[in-house]
Order: structure tokens, then C-alpha cells, then sequence
């Protein structure tokens, strides 16, 4: 017992050399809360650039235990990710993220994107339908429901027997929106005729100075909205304030960002919901009374939305009025949101490209037809508008330097994927803007303009041209791929190269003193991406 004494007396003796002042309380405060995170950050640095124990891709290093990457996924993910080439040097090595002790995997090689998809049985996009609904478009618990009937990956207790909205809706876009199909040639001369009449209010004999990209926006948002859901669809100007608004704050709302941080976002979306309440009680007793080859008509739009009209009143209950609308307002956002912006800068890079504008205006006047009834603008064979080559490639490079996507899916199963596992439960995101930006594919002129890029070269070898340009288009992915790959990219495809036709066809442009603006790439996976500014350009009807 007495052996015991010494010992008590020295630790007593130790503990007088500690001054427990206020000072030394917040220095061992201090140290006790950033020495782990100090291990942390040292422990993942050891590990980094090699794969997992388990074969998942590397992890970066990381500061704080279980938020582990949280706040470098909410900055500026070209900033992350060119920060994670400097440690190794390459583009296309595949990253494990650790997010609230999930996992997020990156994969940025074109050839594991393309393998990704491939996988459709046991990495699938269903199971984040839930998310895209629930925190994008504001949706309710029975659409939710609804739509999970039959998906792969969802929970179906509950479900069996019940009739299969997506399945019957995934059947329809393949009818109205597929190439060769008679929906998608109906769709787009609809919106060729509203597209001429819209230009109709803004035809000038003078020069005339706008915002280049806000006047597009401005023309093609009517003119596609309506060529979709119709004429009794209200797209006035607080309707379009309150689209935008809720657009601008898109990736927020996928990071589940509280309304303090994106004032004003939550509550447009709502105002646009509520439009289309309002429009589908209007118009939703028409549905029963045109006939099936009708394939467009001015209260529903096109066929596909006045099918969705009346498969929703199947399904949900007729005053569930925000289950109904938020189906619609998630097709007419796909639609607007991506395919005006791309819009923009295929036009910006017409105007500002020396000598383009010229060479286009004699390419697509081979498919010039008579004007549509109520206008005196030019329309177009869109079939023959669609293969012109510089048309194409100008087509091409833009959605090259204007979109992006992320391809997420959840991985079902654990899962190889070119010499990696990806584990049950985590989610990949194939960053396909990475590929399109990568100097390694694309040369030195990476960050230019250049739709020569997509046309064989003076004396080229046609083989080699051809080789050539499939290599470029194995890397370009804005429309995402595999099962769920975007439906409507038939119609956006033509629906721009048209008004790009109608825009260089019918008026003279002066761009003196402007150049394109700088693409926003904070945007970075919302698809078509803002600029950051506008750019003023003159215009007036040619003589």
C-alpha cells in the first residue's frame, strides 16, 4: 500500500507544473480541437494519390473527420479539381470523396464515363429521382410515389401493381422526341412558326441596340415555351422574373442550401409551380376532346404534354395540384434552362467569330422555305438544316465550351469499373466538362473557339478526318448517356440550329467594340452554363 504513496505524490508534483490559468484553458482548447484535425489532414496526405484498401478510386486529403470534402464541394469545383491534378498530374485518375461519411466518386477519363454508363444494371441514375424531385422542383410525397413505380433501385413495398409513370413516360419520349419521328418534326416547325411571330415585335429597319444575350433569352423563352405547353400557358414578365430567380439558384438548392443563403430562390419556384396550376385547371378537360394525330393545338401544346395531362389525372388525386405541376414545370425547365443559354453563346460566337456569320447565312440558305403564316421572317427544312457541316460544327464546339454535365448515378452494387470498385451505396458523377476543357484532347486552342476542329482539314485524308473527329466526339458528353441519357436533346438540337438559322438569315448585325462574355463556370453541372455580363450588339431586319 505504501508503495503506492511516491507515485500519487509524483503525479500530484507534475500537475503543480501545469499553470491552470485562463490562458492554458484555451490553449489546451485549442490544441485538443486541431490536433485531429492535424491527424486527419496528415493521415489522408500519406494516403493520397493511391486507391483504398478496398480498390476504390484515391481520396484527396481532407481537414475534418466525417464532413471530410463538405466544404470543398461547395466552392468552385474547377478550382477543386484542377487542385487535385497538381498532386498527380493527370486528368483522367478517378477521386473517392467522403461527404457527411458518404461517398461521392469522380471520374473525369472519357473511356470509364463511357464505362459507367454501360453498367446500367448496377449503377443507375432512378434512386436520386427522389432528391431531383423532392429538393429541385418542389415536389410532393405521392408524386414521388408515383413516379418511383417499377425504377430500379427504389424501394417498391408498397408500389407493386400500380400503374408504371415512368415507364409509359420514358415509351413517349422515344415517340415525340426521337429522331424521324412525326412529334419531333411537329415540334419543331411549331416552334419555327412561334419563334418568326415572336421576331415579328422586334423587327426594326433601323439598327436597333440590345443586350445580346437577354434579348435571346427574352425571344427564345416565349417562343419554346409556347411551341411546348401552348398559348394559355401566362409567360408575362413577372413569370419569367420568377423562372430565372429559381434557375439562378439551382445548384444551391442540390447542395439543400437554407432560404437565408439563396433568398427569394425557393419562393419563385413556387410562383412558377403555381402557374401551372392554374394552366392545367384551364386547360386539362381539352385533353379528352382532341384526337391522337392532332400532334400539336394551342391549349396543351404538343401531344407528349397533353399525354402527361391526362396519365396525371390517372394517377394523382385532382386536387394534389403541386404533384400535377411540378411534373410539368421539371419538362419545361429541362427544356428553357438548358437550351436558351446554349443558345446564347452559339449565337455570341457566330457574331463575334470573324467571317463566320457570312459563311453560315450561304450555308443554310440551301434549305430556306416560304414564310410561315403571320410573318414575314424565313423558315427552314429542318431536316436538311441539320446536316449542314459548319452549322454542325459550330454546333458542336459550342456545346463544348457552354454546357455541362455530371452524369450522377448511384451505385446499386459494388461495382468494377476499369480497375477501381466502387462501393454499394456511393454515388458517381462522370464530369464530362472536365473532358471537354482538357488541353490533352483538344490542343493548345482548348479554350477557343474553333468549329474547324469538327470539319476535316485543307488536304486531310478523309479516313484520318473521320477517325479524327469520332476521337473529339467520344468526349464530348452534354447530353449525360446510357438509360437515362436527356430525352429532349433531339428537340433542343434542332430547335437552336433553327433560330440560329432565322437569326442569321433575317437580320444585319454590328458588333463593333464587343467580344463574347466569359462563361460562369461556378455553374459547373447545371447544364447550359450563364455568362458572366452580356454583351450589346446593334441589329436591323436585311433589306
Amino acid at each position: 500500500m505504501n508503495s503506492s504513496i511516491p507515485i500519487a505524490d509524483s503525479i500530484r508534483e507534475s500537475l503543480s507544473l501545469i499553470s491552470v490559468t485562463p490562458g492554458s484553458i484555451a490553449l489546451y482548447t485549442a490544441l485538443a480541437a486541431v490536433l485531429p484535425l492535424v491527424y486527419t489532414f496528415v493521415t489522408t496526405s500519406l494516403n493520397a494519390g493511391n486507391p483504398t484498401k478496398d480498390g476504390e478510386p484515391p481520396v484527396p486529403p481532407y481537414w475534418i473527420p466525417f464532413l471530410g470534402h463538405a466544404f470543398s464541394l461547395m466552392g468552385s469545383m474547377n478550382k477543386l479539381h484542377s487542385g487535385y491534378r497538381k498532386m498527380d498530374g493527370r486528368l483522367g485518375k478517378p477521386r473517392t470523396l467522403f461527404v457527411f461519411g458518404q461517398r461521392i466518386y469522380f471520374i473525369t477519363d472519357p473511356a470509364s464515363i463511357l464505362s459507367m454508363w454501360r453498367k446500367g444494371k448496377t449503377v443507375v441514375f432512378e434512386p436520386l429521382t427522389e432528391f431531383v424531385l423532392r429538393n429541385l422542383f418542389g415536389t410532393t410525397d405521392s408524386c414521388i410515389k408515383v413516379v418511383s413505380v417499377g425504377l430500379p433501385g427504389i424501394d417498391q413495398t408498397g408500389l407493386e401493381g400500380q400503374l408504371g409513370w415512368s415507364k409509359i413516360i420514358h415509351k413517349w419520349y422515344l415517340q415525340e422526341f426521337n429522331l424521324g419521328t412525326s412529334g419531333l418534326e411537329s415540334l419543331t416547325r411549331q416552334f419555327i412558326r412561334e419563334l418568326n411571330v415572336e421576331l415579328e415585335k422586334h423587327t426594326v429597319n433601323d439598327f436597333h441596340k440590345v443586350d445580346l444575350f437577354a434579348w435571346v433569352k427574352g425571344i427564345m423563352f416565349q417562343a419554346s415555351g409556347r411551341a411546348l405547353y401552348g398559348h394559355k400557358l401566362r409567360m408575362d414578365d413577372e413569370f419569367v422574373r420568377n423562372f430565372w430567380k429559381w434557375d439562378s439558384g439551382f445548384l444551391q438548392l442540390a447542395r439543400l442550401y437554407p432560404d437565408f443563403l439563396i433568398p427569394g430562390v425557393r419562393a419563385a419556384r413556387s410562383k412558377v409551380l403555381d402557374e401551372f396550376v392554374r394552366w392545367r385547371l384551364e386547360v386539362q378537360d381539352f385533353a379528352e376532346d382532341i384526337d391522337e394525330d392532332v400532334a400539336w393545338e394551342e391549349n396543351l401544346g404538343a401531344r407528349l404534354v397533353r399525354n402527361r395531362v391526362k396519365l396525371n389525372r390517372q394517377v394523382f388525386a385532382e386536387d394534389d395540384h403541386i404533384a400535377h405541376a411540378s411534373i410539368h414545370v421539371s419538362l419545361f425547365w429541362g427544356l428553357e434552362a438548358n437550351a436558351i443559354p446554349t443558345t446564347c453563346w452559339m449565337i455570341a460566337h457566330i457574331l463575334f467569330t470573324p467571317g463566320l456569320l457570312e459563311k453560315l447565312r450561304n450555308e443554310v440558305a440551301s434549305c430556306t422555305e416560304d414564310p410561315v403564316k403571320g410573318s414575314s421572317l424565313p423558315t427552314f427544312d429542318v431536316e436538311k438544316l441539320t446536316k449542314l457541316p459548319l452549322l454542325n460544327a459550330v454546333w458542336q464546339e459550342t456545346l463544348r465550351l457552354g454546357v455541362s454535365a455530371l452524369s450522377p448515378r448511384i451505385v446499386l452494387e459494388d461495382t468494377e469499373i476499369d480497375g477501381y470498385m466502387y462501393k454499394k451505396g456511393g454515388m458517381i458523377q462522370g464530369l464530362s466538362l472536365l473532358v471537354q476543357m482538357e488541353e490533352e484532347y483538344w490542343g493548345k486552342d482548348v479554350n477557343e473557339f474553333n468549329p474547324d476542329r469538327w470539319l476535316p482539314y485543307p488536304g486531310e485524308d478523309p479516313t484520318m478526318a473521320t477517325k479524327r473527329i469520332r476521337e473529339f466526339q467520344s468526349k464530348l458528353r452534354p447530353f449525360g448517356g446510357g438509360t437515362t441519357v436527356c430525352p429532349g436533346r433531339h428537340f433542343a438540337s434542332q430547335e437552336i440550329q433553327a433560330i440560329v438559322a432565322v437569326l442569321v438569315t433575317a437580320f444585319e448585325w454590328d458588333t463593333a467594340g464587343g467580344k463574347v462574355p466569359e462563361v460562369d463556370r461556378d455553374f459547373f453541372g447545371a447544364g447550359g452554363l450563364p455568362a458572366k455580363g452580356d454583351v450589346k450588339v446593334r441589329f436591323r431586319r436585311r433589306v
